[in-house]
């Protein structure tokens, strides 16, 4: 299946053979499937921040959430939180504002993508 496996530890690449990779994946594989799905509204959100980081190019407030997806404030920051919490959908740089909803940044990145004959945004 593959020739060589490296594994990152500190700034050291390390070989891994096959038969370990292969249990450790099978390992994280069985935590993610434990991990709660997220709720519609959740998963609007963090779509709607994926969509619009590119576009706006600056953090999200979460009025703006509350504004353009119809949903109350106060549900709208219970949500934040909890996205934020599962620390793989979204950030909040020490503020309430979205600076990143993965794949994309509102912040400079030396990661930059572009879409069919956009301008190039940041990449988390």
């Amino acid at each position: 299946m593959f020739e060589r496996i490296l594994l990152g530890v500190g700034r050291r690449m390390v070989p891994v053979p096959e038969w370990l990779f292969q249990k450790l994946v099978q390992r994280d594989a069985g935590k993610l499937a434990k991990r709660p799905a997220l709720e519609p509204d959740e998963r609007r959100m963090q779509h709607f921040a994926v969509r619009e980081i590119p576009n706006r190019r600056e953090p999200i407030a979460p009025q703006v959430f509350a504004d353009e997806l119809d949903l109350p404030i106060d549900e709208v920051n219970y949500m934040l939180d909890e996205l934020e919490h599962r620390m793989t959908f979204l950030c909040r740089r020490g503020g309430e504002d979205v600076v990143w909803a993965y794949p994309v940044t509102a912040e400079q990145t030396p990661h930059q993508v572009s879409m069919e004959g956009g301008e190039p945004f940041s990449a988390a």
